[in-house]
């Protein structure tokens, strides 16, 4: 049976770089933890370290040692030490990988036919290259205790090997150096330079309402926390932290937490990693599908947890894996790249694997926070709190966070008076990752704000972070599905309040259609459109200007403008769009009957039904439900539709016609036929 890396690599008590570097090392071409070890390989894996160790692998744990006897070029030194053996466990660097190089081939084959170019090449391409059979080079490698399949990358190592025993020549291609990437998350001014370090990853909980996201969040909160820390979390923060033998992770508390969708819509990752929830009784539902493309438009790892396992059957579980692979989610055990760990939450089976899963793509992920720089993050939640003010929780994303900092949030300010962790500890500093609630905000901030601290002389000034002033946050609502968003810009205090005000009686005559997204003073300028872009709101300019140079801005971010100059033209055009917006009933008429004459079948097309239509008409596309003896005996719907063997749209009373149906072909002569349609309501 085949088996994962992390999975193997906890077998063995090695960390998964380092089972990545042995494997690779060995020929097994493996790229992260998930992916899969061949079954083939892992007995000949297993003899080889045995027989250069020279010990019984135990079936749980097993020091490594160096192979004994394993050629220099193709291993790492033999020694007693498995520090000496694998890449130090600390190491921050990932595992290096082959470089392609442009105009590889070309390079090839400006060579001479005994010189082979290095570079990330498949055996079948070596042998190609050599041409010799690829099963005698399958059958050398084994010798020097290498396995490998056809499509497999080699180690230059490797290929250095081979050209040797064949005597090929070899030459190395160096690739020019890359600088570090830095991930930067919301904040795109944080620099390159200064002190990086690893943080925790921040996960958000996303799925169909009643699939357990909150069961599941409760369970990993009882057990993880509450038994590692006294009396557990006692402060609401929007978040908290978990504490494992293999990392911490830091869990956004809400579901689908409100500061997640706001941040997203601005293309900010408040979170590294969602986690999916699936009710394996229930399946892929409406809001499974929008949760995954809110993670997928901010780009973010998807762990599926298959939730509820205890209440249905093994087919099930497999049910739901297809369903997924239909939302483009292909699972890493097909060939594909997602990792799904079947759970129930009210039980605790597989919250184990699913909590290393996470700890393993974070670590894959290797997630890192300048702490050189001043404190950037986002706000989670905020309120009034009796003896402190207004509070909010903050994580922060890069930089350390300490009392007495100056910070902007959204459109609020203030200084830092105190710092609390979940636990209700009061710190003096927090850093990347850790969520805390913090006092000393001038008015009361949202969800969503972006976080920012500045130097007291900015402080002073008003001069926010260039992030701040492109998408302040401070006027957004959270967006609802079938809402029409709405950001107004008018002449002075009067008219903006007498637009909002006409506006919401108007909204509450259509069920609080209208979201007033923000509404200002001034003429329409970039960060409008900006916003309105991140919002997908229409601009309504009421006694504003649209300055001519933004208009190219809007039309490319597909952002309409309004203006209007009296305020009830404003309102009827906003009627205008709730009729618009109305979803149209279409109800299902009769239009036709129709009495089966003759019944044929046709090669490569199926059985068709020669009839005459009574009453009414016939259609292409139409529905029809037959009757035999006043009794129903099938329906479906008209794929093909003719007269005198030409096809045809509609077939009017009194003409013969046949057509044949998709979803049912059992005909017998003088069954008859009606035929419906499908129309708007007001069309009757």
């Amino acid at each position: 049976m085949a088996i994962r890396v992390y999975e193997l690599s906890k077998k063995l008590g090695l960390t998964n770089k380092e089972m990545v570097s042995f494997l690779n090392d060995l020929g097994v071409a493996v790229s992260s933890h998930i992916s899969v070890v061949p079954e083939e390989f892992i007995d000949i894996i297993e003899q080889e370290l045995k027989q250069k160790k020279g010990e019984q692998i135990q079936s749980q744990e097993m020091p490594l040692k160096a192979p004994q006897g394993h050629d220099k070029n193709l291993s790492e030194p033999s020694t007693t030490k498995q520090a000496q053996i694998l890449p130090q466990s600390k190491s921050t660097k990932p595992t290096p990988k082959p470089v392609e190089m442009p105009d590889n081939n070309v390079q090839q084959a400006q060579l001479d036919e005994k010189t082979i170019l290095l570079k990330p090449m498949s055996l079948i391409q070596l042998a190609d290259i050599i041409k010799k059979p690829l099963s005698e080079l399958i059958s050398f490698l084994l010798k020097q205790g290498i396995v490998s399949t056809k499509n497999q990358t080699l180690t230059n190592d490797a290929v250095k090997k081979i050209a040797e025993f064949y005597g090929f020549k070899t030459k190395e291609l160096k690739a020019e150096p890359t600088s570090q990437k830095f991930v930067k998350g919301i904040w795109e001014d944080i620099p390159t330079e200064g002190k990086w370090v690893e943080r925790m990853p921040v996960v958000v909980v996303i799925g169909h309402v009643d699939h357990g996201k909150t069961t599941l969040l409760d369970y990993i909160r009882k057990t993880k926390v509450a038994a590692k820390e006294k009396g557990g979390i006692t402060q609401h923060l929007g978040a908290y932290e978990v504490d494992l033998a293999q990392g911490k992770i830091v869990f956004l508390d809400t579901p689908g937490h409100e500061a997640f969708s706001l941040l997203r819509m601005r293309g900010a990752k408040a979170a590294d990693i969602a986690v999916l929830v699936v009710a394996a009784d229930d399946g892929v539902m409406p809001q499974t599908i929008e949760a995954i493309k809110h993670a997928k438009s901010v780009d973010i790892p998807i762990i599926v947890a298959i939730n509820k396992i205890d209440k249905v059957e093994p087919k099930q579980i497999e049910i739901v894996k297809q369903q997924l692979a239909r939302q483009d989610l292909i699972l890493e055990e097909w060939g594909g790249t997602t990792i799904a760990v079947p759970i129930s939450a009210k039980t605790g089976k597989g919250v184990d694997e699913l909590l290393d899963v996470i700890v393993l793509q974070s670590q894959i992920m290797e997630l890192k926070a300048n702490i050189s720089v001043k404190a950037r993050g986002y706000v989670l939640e905020s309120k009034l709190e009796k003896g402190l003010g207004q509070v909010a929780t903050v994580i922060c994303q890069h930089g350390i966070l300490k009392i007495g900092d100056y910070f902007f949030a959204g459109n609020t300010k203030g200084k830092v008076n105190s710092i609390v962790n979940s636990f209700g500890k009061k710190l003096s500093s927090a850093g990347p990752s850790v969520p805390v609630k913090i006092s000393g905000f001038e008015e009361l901030s949202q969800a969503g704000d972006l976080f920012a601290v500045v130097s007291e002389v900015e402080y002073r000034k008003g001069e926010k972070p260039k992030q701040m002033q492109i998408t302040s946050s401070a006027a957004l609502k959270t967006i609802s599905e079938g809402k029409i968003n709405l950001l107004l810009k008018s002449d002075n205090a009067s008219s903006k309040e007498a637009l909002v005000e006409s506006i919401n009686k108007l909204s509450a005559k259509h069920d609080n259609k209208f979201n007033i997204i923000a509404s200002e003073i001034g003429d329409v300028n970039e960060s409008d459109i900006t916003l309105a872009s991140h919002t997908k709101s229409t601009i309504y300019a009421f006694h504003t200007k649209v300055p001519k140079n933004l208009l190219p801005l809007a039309q490319n971010l597909g952002i309409e403008i309004k203006s209007f100059d009296i305020i009830y033209k404003l309102l009827e055009e906003l009627e205008s769009v709730v009729e618009a917006a109305k979803p149209v009933k279409i109800i299902t008429k009769k239009i036709g009957e129709a009495l089966v004459l003759k019944v044929f079948e046709i090669k490569g097309l199926g059985v068709v039904a020669g009839a005459q239509v009574k009453s009414g008409k016939f259609i292409r596309e139409g529905k029809v439900i037959v009757w035999r003896n006043k009794q129903k005996v099938g329906e479906g719907k008209i794929k093909s539709l003719e007269r005198e063997r030409k096809p045809v749209k509609e077939i009017q009373a009194g003409f013969e016609c046949a057509f044949l149906v998709d979803g049912f072909d059992a005909w017998q002569v003088d069954d008859k036929v009606e035929c419906y349609q499908e129309i708007p309501e007001t069309a009757t």
